[in-house]
């Protein structure tokens, strides 16, 4: 009985695996699913890169021409700064006759009038000349040049601050120490110490604002809007400030102009008429 059992139990165990055999014969094999977007990628890969280097090449093309444009630009501005210097000088020369020029061209500056109290407007009467000049390579930076007549204020004749452009870009500058006369400082306020900075911050309300000329004792790097109102607004054309004429004037005086040009032709085509016609 036992012999019999055992042998049921052999064969219903090759029967069972027999079974599972079939099953795995008649089932169909899962395959994994195709991407197409791979495929693809896969044959454009090497056309994309053919297509940067490509790229990258006409922009490095660009950048040269850019640095060609640059230099090109730099010694046709090189030659027109050498052309304009006698204008300047002749400008100048002109400008020193004037009374107050200076002063009137700074007063009636509005960044330039919001950093002048009285007595900077006083020591300003004094001024003869204003005069920018820039280096050689212009890249490298600038100086501006105040010069005075004999004053009350200070002892120079002239008070200069130069800027100079460092390897790192930044903008540093030197300026002219002032010779103040006995108790005439302005940029020494009672009870402080150091130096004001023009445009500075008062520490309280009704505090003093920093006398104008603070800003040839400040050599802070970085940039300096003083100078740039000077270099390429004022000294550019002083003459705009000091008659205190504004661009809607200007415009306003252009079309008025081209209107009454335009009535004068009106008249003359009239008249023109009137004589055909007789």
């Amino acid at each position: 009985k036992q012999w019999y059992q055992r042998r049921v139990a052999i064969t219903a165990g090759i029967t069972n695996n027999l079974s599972k055999m079939a099953n795995a014969q008649a089932s169909p094999r899962k395959m994994p699913k195709l991407d197409p977007a791979a495929d693809v990628k896969a044959d454009t890969n090497g056309d994309s890169q053919d297509i940067l280097e490509e790229i990258d090449s006409i922009q490095t093309s660009l950048d040269c021409l850019n640095d060609q444009a640059s230099d090109e630009i730099l010694k046709v501005e090189q030659k027109y700064n050498m052309l304009r210097k006698p204008h300047y000088k002749k400008r100048s020369d002109l400008i020193a006759k004037i009374p107050d020029f200076w002063l009137n061209t700074f007063m009636n500056h509005p960044q330039i009038a919001a950093l002048l109290d009285e007595t900077d407007e006083e020591v300003l009467r004094y001024m003869t000349q204003l005069s920018v000049e820039e280096t050689e390579d212009i890249r490298s930076g600038y100086k501006i040049i105040f010069e005075f007549k004999t004053n009350p204020f200070f002892e120079n004749s002239q008070l200069v601050k130069e800027f100079t452009m460092s390897e790192s870009g930044e903008m540093g500058t030197s300026e002219t120490k002032i010779n103040w006369k006995q108790g005439m400082a302005l940029t020494e306020k009672s009870g402080d110490k150091g130096k004001e900075k023009v445009g500075g911050k008062r520490d309280k309300p009704g505090d003093d604002p920093p006398s104008f000329f603070s800003w040839f004792e400040d050599n802070s790097m970085g940039g300096d809007e003083v100078g740039e109102v000077i270099k390429d607004d004022i000294w550019a054309n002083p003459m705009q400030y000091y008659l205190d004429l504004d661009e809607d004037e200007e415009l306003e005086d252009d079309e008025d102009q081209d209107a009454e040009d335009e009535v004068e032709g009106e008249d003359d085509d009239g008249a023109g008429e009137g004589e055909e016609e007789e």
